[in-house]
């Protein structure tokens, strides 16, 4: 359970300080951290922190209990044995931050950017906040609900939090961004890591039992040592490698279904007839977590299918018809989908890595049905790094928080599409399209385009 002692915080408000003051405070905490007179501990519990820049502050031993630092600027900064529990971190930069047995427990960091980051010995396990004032209750509010990057709210609240009531926080990774982040020895027990970017992490001798990797990307992650029991990585990226690793054995996971050239052939029949019959024949394609990876789908009539989380890696997809399918989670890294048609398809937290989509067909499918509706492609949290998506039609497309990083975006059309949190480092955006788009906390992207 954290403490918190409720006298020594007002309960109206958290506390914004001055530039002057928080310089003074940190000013002061330089002369603590050396042990010199004057020196005084820098004291920022339930202060909003928020927007600040901070980079290469040295906060070790800082007290930032409820915090909020939403979107703040930490990177290489030094919180060594800081207390941070119960923190709001969504969408921060902690690149190369040293956070070597800081408590984190219960804090938030959805969408924060984490690479390179130390975390060695860190506590990270779920909080136990028991009410007994309305910023507690706040901050159970605010972790719990639809964030504007993160839209699973099965973990949320049935009722408004209650004086009294008890709530356990896990300490929320949702869609971080934490490549080759060193978590060694880190009690991660119950984290979520939904949708979390892992690639060549290392948990060596890390505490992870329960804990959530749903959609993770984890290749290239060290695992050895680590205490998985009932962690859930079934939908998960690994390395087929990991799959075989002793730490591994009392996870829940769950392998990809093979498919033989039999079993696909008659799914796709079902499936074609049960479009041409609109529903009265045949059977429409269930392939969920099927292992399609390096198969020849070119021109293949998947419109609708069902396909979540469904292994692709390196499959031919070219001209493919896709228009309102469900690839969720699915692994399309290094696939071929040029000219493949995914009008109103469903990608959230699909990943394209390296995949070709010249050409590709990623708007709205429009004036659908009797109702003549329209289905915007969801591409939300898709991962695009280093893709080729020149000349691909991504208008009015939810792509929030999607990494197009080194991806070749050369003539898109992204006209009224969603691009709220993307990450455009290193992307090549000649004569894209953003006319009306939506570019908030957008990072990389040239202001001359």
């Amino acid at each position: 359970m954290v403490a918190i002692d409720v006298d020594a915080v007002p309960t109206e408000s958290w506390m914004r300080l001055s530039p002057e003051a928080l310089k003074q405070s940190l000013q002061l905490h330089e002369r603590f951290l050396a042990r010199k007179p004057g020196g005084r501990r820098a004291l920022l519990s339930y202060h909003d922190l928020s927007d600040c820049d901070l980079a290469a502050c040295d906060l070790s031993e800082a007290e930032l209990t409820g915090a909020r630092l939403r979107r703040a600027n930490l990177t290489a900064a030094t919180l060594r044995t800081a207390q941070i529990s119960l923190s709001d971190l969504r969408q921060a930069v902690l690149d190369a931050a040293d956070l070597t047995g800081a408590d984190m427990r219960g804090s938030c960091l959805r969408g924060a950017e984490i690479n390179k980051a130390v975390m060695a010995r860190a506590d990270m396990r779920q909080a136990t906040v028991v009410l007994y004032e309305n910023r507690q209750a706040q901050i159970v509010r605010s972790f719990l609900e639809r964030s504007d990057i993160d839209l699973d709210t099965s973990n949320g609240p049935a009722s408004p939090p209650l004086q009294g009531d008890s709530y356990n926080l896990r300490t929320d990774f949702t869609d971080a961004v934490m490549r080759h982040t060193d978590f060694t020895g880190t009690d991660l027990r119950n984290a979520n890591f939904t949708g979390a970017i892992l690639e060549h992490a290392n948990f060596a001798q890390a505490k992870m039992s329960g804990a959530t990797f749903h959609s993770a990307l984890l290749t290239g992650a060290n695992l050895k040592g680590a205490d998985l029991e009932g962690a859930d990585v079934s939908d998960a990226i690994l390395d087929p490698a990991a799959l075989e690793l002793a730490e591994l054995k009392k996870a829940l996971t769950r392998r990809y279904v093979p498919q033989s050239a039999e079993t696909l052939g008659g799914a796709l029949a079902q499936h074609a007839l049960w479009l041409d019959s609109q529903g009265q024949k045949g059977t429409r394609a269930l392939l969920a977590k099927a292992d399609l990876h390096e198969r020849v789908l070119a021109g293949a009539r998947l419109v609708m299918a069902l396909l979540p989380g469904t292994n692709l890696q390196r499959a031919d997809l070219r001209r493919a018809l896709l228009a309102m399918a469900d690839l969720t989670s699915a692994d399309l890294r290094e696939a071929i989908l040029s000219e493949a048609d995914l009008r109103g398809a469903t990608l959230r937290r699909a990943c394209f890595n390296a995949a070709n989509l010249v050409g590709a067909k990623l708007g709205p499918l429009i004036d659908v049905g009797v109702h003549h509706a329209d289905f915007p492609t969801n591409c939300e949290q898709a991962r695009f790094v280093g893709a080729n998506l020149a000349g691909v039609n991504l208008r009015r497309a939810n792509l929030v928080g999607a990494d197009f990083s080194g991806a070749d975006l050369t003539g898109a059309h992204l006209q009224e599409a969603r691009l709220d949190g993307c990450n455009f480092t290193g992307a090549i955006v000649k004569d894209a399209n953003f006319d009306g788009a939506s570019l908030s906390r957008v990072k990389g992207l040239p202001a001359k385009r």
